[in-house]
């Protein structure tokens, strides 16, 4: 995962399983992904903009902005 992020300028997180499943199955699977896909980018890639596309979206961004917030690099702008 390293190799695959390292110096981009943009990452999209669609991971995670479909909308076919109950809201919270689906948090609890999704939201895992995307938090350790969060702490990969921030070890790797602390200046990259990330889109998270992962369902449920409302639930999931604020796990990407706590996840980098822990690593110091937050930076929403």
């Amino acid at each position: 995962l390293d190799e695959a992020i390292d110096g981009v300028q943009v990452i999209v997180i669609p991971a995670g399983v479909p909308r076919k499943v109950p809201r919270d199955d689906l948090f609890d699977t999704n939201a895992p992904i995307v938090r350790d896909l969060a702490a990969a980018i921030g070890c790797v890639s602390p200046t990259v903009h990330i889109l998270v596309i992962s369902n449920p979206v409302n639930t999931t961004i604020p796990i990407v902005a706590s996840t980098l917030q822990k690593a110091g690099i937050y930076n929403p702008a």
